[in-house]
């Protein structure tokens, strides 16, 4: 929503765009205090049916709201606020009975030169939705009234003079209206308040422009690997099950191995006799030395081996 505040009253106007039941976002408003304008850009998409509104304050005045397409002006709109505020809507265009809505739609482009010559001040406003709201006071009503002042051109335009634009607005099928509307003249009694003014194009040029933010990234995950399947994966778990137990044997086969490694590095304990202090107890016994033992002392030698058997 595009708002206004009129410097010598203080009062506040605003004015939106609807596409589809839906309040179009407006991206990088400007407003410019000299030339009582407020500028800003919206999405269009084709095919969609959009609305104009406005508010009014109370004011002690009519304020007509005057429409203005694609350099093309159109029917406005009378708003006698009575003291209170109000909201007024434009749809289409309309002879009191029927509508044709506006709808966004293709521009139409042709290589042929003679169109090269067309108007440019139109084509400076393709793409541009105008609305004017000017201080007038009511000379007179009557019903019914004539499409033929009020066409929206839909004239080819060249290729190499639509300046990025690819959309145009353009007016749908007549649809019935549920009341009449009653048409009234009027005369303008000062200048303009306020031009709100709505420059559309299709959403992915707005992002491309840097006007529209750009569309939020999705996190990439580490691999790129597709995902395994749930075989994959069981396979997978028993292959981390048998490195497992094999890393366990290799602990346990390390343990075993430093084990032995602390026994065979203990010291020996060696006899100092020597090989002449040894009995071999393998020779026969017959020729074997017998010690005839004295009295008072021991037959044991030291270092002797005794034959028990």
């Amino acid at each position: 929503m595009l708002y206004w505040e009129d410097a010598e009253s203080s009062q506040k106007f605003s004015a939106w765009i609807n596409v589809d039941g839906q309040d179009a976002v407006e991206y990088d408003v400007q407003t410019s205090k000299e030339d009582k304008t407020v500028t800003c850009w919206i999405a269009s998409e084709l095919g969609k049916k959009f609305v104009v509104k406005w508010t009014i304050p109370a004011l002690p005045h009519v304020v007509n709201g005057r429409i203005r397409i694609d350099g093309k002006n159109c029917q406005g709109s009378l708003c006698s606020p009575n003291g209170q505020e109000m909201t007024r809507t434009k749809a289409g265009i309309t002879d009191g009975t029927v509508i044709k809505p506006f709808v966004f739609s293709t521009l139409e482009l042709t290589d042929d030169d003679a169109l090269l010559g067309s108007s440019t001040s139109s084509l400076a406003e393709l793409g541009v939705i105008q609305l004017t709201l000017i201080p007038s006071e009511i000379l007179g009503s009557g019903n019914g009234a004539t499409y033929s002042s009020f066409q929206i051109s839909d004239d080819k335009v060249h290729e190499r003079t639509k300046k990025a634009v690819t959309q145009r607005i353009k007016l749908a099928d007549a649809e019935v209206l549920r009341k009449p509307i009653t048409f009234s003249t009027y005369r303008r009694i000062g200048p303009d308040i306020v031009t709100f003014c709505f420059k559309y194009r299709p959403m992915d040029v707005l992002r491309a422009n840097g006007i529209a933010p750009p569309l939020p990234t999705l996190k990439r995950k580490a691999s790129a690997e597709p995902s395994p399947s749930p075989v994959e994966d069981r396979d997978d778990a028993e292959e981390l099950a048998d490195l497992e137990e094999a890393r366990v044997l290799r602990e346990k086969l390390r343990a075993l191995e430093e084990r032995l490694a602390k026994r065979d590095t203990k010291p020996r304990i060696t006899s100092s006799k020597t090989s002449a202090d040894v009995i071999d107890l393998t020779q026969d016994r017959s020729k074997r030395k017998r010690i005839k033992a004295e009295p008072g002392k021991s037959t044991v030698i030291p270092g002797e081996v005794i034959d028990l058997t």
